[in-house]
């Protein structure tokens, strides 16, 4: 009896390492691409990548989808669902992760082998897996340009509002706020490409950071986009104000459809003018004449003071907003919450608001690589937002200084040594 129950326990010792790991041999990886064929340039192209445990699955596994090159990669993590096959008469049981491929050019997509690790029933690694290289073609519609963000979908809507109304009488230092609203089926808001926001001289345009309301409705999702901008008008005048278009492919009528707001024109009063007495009448009339140079100035006051004044302080203000201080610390104070989407859209008002975009580029690359990378990597720890603040601030700290020794450069710039027109004797 002894010997029966020291022979168990060997026997168990020796399989316990092998019960707390997955073999790969018992997993099965199936990667699918929908639609498989017949995508345009930025249509969602659907990747599935399943996969399946011989008998029971110990616990889901970690799934990443590398960078795919001229496209863009999303993943949710709610879109994982649980599954069972058979597979040559055996069970098998796991789970499909879903990941949400947009292509940004024509031509051969590669989609790369997904990732897989293994996870035992405590949550570690118990080995890998890989699937499959995954091909397809993308076709650019006639009329589409690729250069920018392409919408290609079943609907997309754009809506407009003002505030006040158009129909308000507006004077010298009004503002008037414009919002377009954009919706999509199956594009989130981040594939929306930027809108342009022009007006005519005598009118200052504020554009404020775009907001991204995406949501799920019955599975699909719907991405939303929200662009507020302001007028303020500096003077009087009859303003034209340009509309706004988004272009989007259809893809059950195919063709191009464009929605779009078409432009306004706003007409503004001057401030009155006040009224100047004239000095040269009788001296009878100096007394009366003050008194109503009197009454006129305070008309004036309010009528032409006030509303300027009001102009001022708006202007200020909305210079401050639109300004690269402002963008800074608005990107320092969203670096905090560890939301990378925000932390990413912040970024981006700021480096269109410095001094050199163009040497922010590696910065953009660290954010995109978090962004549309790993899944697990978007969640910062707190080493890596102080590292990342650190960078920022160093960078910032690098472009004034650049700024500083170009306007010391033009400053230290000689006259011509001849200048035309001038002869030396």
């Amino acid at each position: 009896m002894r010997r029966f129950l020291l022979s168990l326990a060997l026997l168990v010792a020796c399989a316990a390492p092998a019960l707390g790991q997955t073999a790969p041999e018992r997993v099965i990886v199936r990667s699918s691409l929908q639609p498989e064929s017949g995508a345009v340039v930025g249509q969602h192209i659907r990747v599935f990548v399943d996969v399946l445990f011989l008998g029971q699955m110990p616990r889901p596994p970690r799934v990443v989808l590398p960078d795919v090159a001229g496209a863009q990669v999303l993943r949710l993590e709610s879109q994982a669902t649980t599954m069972s096959d058979t597979v040559d008469g055996q069970a098998y049981a796991g789970q499909r992760f879903e990941f949400a491929l947009y292509p940004r050019r024509g031509g051969a997509i590669v989609v790369p082998s997904a990732a897989i690790t293994l996870l035992d029933a405590a949550g570690d690694a118990a080995g890998a897996a890989t699937g499959q290289e995954l091909r397809v073609e993308v076709t650019v519609p006639p009329g589409v340009d690729p250069s920018g963000p392409v919408i290609a979908t079943g609907r997309a809507t754009l809506e407009e509002q003002w505030k006040p109304a158009l129909t308000t009488v507006f004077k010298a230092g009004d503002a008037l706020v414009r919002t377009i609203t954009r919706e999509a089926d199956d594009i989130p808001a981040m594939a929306m490409r930027d809108l342009a926001f022009t007006a005519p001289p005598g009118v200052r345009v504020y554009i404020d950071p775009p907001q991204s309301e995406d949501r799920q409705n019955r599975g699909e999702l719907v991405g939303k986009r929200i662009d507020r901008v302001t007028y303020v008008f500096e003077r009087g005048g009859s303003f034209g104000i340009p509309g706004v278009a988004q272009p989007w492919w259809d893809l059950g009528a195919g063709r191009l459809q464009v929605a779009r707001r078409p432009a306004v024109t706003v007409t503004v009063s001057a401030p009155p003018l006040v009224s100047v007495r004239d000095w040269s009448r009788p001296a009878a009339w100096l007394v009366p004449g003050l008194a109503a140079a009197a009454v006129l100035a305070l008309i004036g006051l309010a009528g032409w003071g006030l509303p300027r004044l009001r102009a001022i302080l708006a202007d200020r203000e909305a210079r401050w907003l639109a300004s690269e201080p402002k963008a800074f610390r608005d990107l320092l104070a969203v670096c905090q919450t560890g939301d990378v989407a925000a932390i990413y859209r912040a970024f981006v008002i700021w480096r269109q608001r410095s001094p050199s975009p163009s040497l922010l580029g590696s910065l953009a690359e660290e954010l995109e690589q978090i962004l549309f990378g790993d899944p697990s990597q978007a969640a910062w720890s707190p080493v890596k937002r102080r590292s990342f603040i650190g960078k920022l601030q160093a960078a910032r700290r690098h472009l004034k200084q650049r700024e500083t020794e170009r306007a010391a450069d033009a400053r230290l710039v000689l006259p011509p040594l001849n200048p035309p027109g001038v002869r030396c004797e």
